[in-house]
């Protein structure tokens, strides 16, 4: 038995349908299958050829419409009876294989240049961490500085009060000396 099933859709391609058929040929299976992706009146279609017995097909037919890859969005799936040929399972599976990998053979080297750009991005910041980290010791190093400097002063200034109270006692005490002396004279204790 050979059918044409037309799955069509907004979002058919570029989702893995094809790969997602195999399995499912391959599950049912098949021994004749393949996927075409075409545009056909301005919608995307997924043509699909399968070949087996009539339990197999059927099998086929009953899991494509019920199940579809997680991206796809299907508007439709027609199915009509076939008559050419249909390339074997194991040949298009190798046929398929082949397709996935030169389509993420590009897809693999793009993202090893982005990794590599991204660890270009991640060395140049730590670099610049290096340096932050340097120019926040010398910071540091700076304040400490500047905090002994600070003490310094503070001592100073306390050994200038101290030295000011002294003073301005020892004038005080001569000046009451002074007045105590002119008071006993006036009252005559001398």
């Amino acid at each position: 038995m050979k059918i044409k099933m037309t799955i069509s859709g907004s979002k058919v391609h570029g989702v893995g349908y094809r790969p997602w058929l195999t399995d499912v040929a391959t599950d049912c299976g098949l021994s004749g299958f393949q996927v075409i992706n075409r545009n056909e009146n301005g919608k995307s279609v997924v043509i699909v050829l399968a070949e087996g017995d009539e339990e197999g097909v059927s099998y086929f037919d009953k899991l494509v419409r019920s199940n579809k890859p997680e991206l796809a969005v299907v508007d439709s799936i027609d199915v009509s009876e076939f008559s050419g040929n249909v390339v074997s399972l194991e040949k298009y599976a190798a046929i398929n294989t082949s397709m996935q990998l030169n389509k993420a053979i590009p897809l693999l080297l793009g993202m090893n240049n982005k990794m590599d750009q991204m660890l270009n991005k991640q060395d140049q910041m730590l670099e610049k961490q290096d340096e932050t980290v340097t120019e926040i010791k010398g910071i540091n190093k700076k304040m400490d500085q500047m905090l002994g400097k600070q003490e310094e002063t503070i001592g100073e200034i306390r050994d200038l009060r101290d030295d000011l109270v002294y003073h301005s006692n020892t004038n005080r005490l001569t000046r009451m000396e002074k007045d105590i002396r002119v008071i006993k004279n006036k009252i005559g204790i001398m």
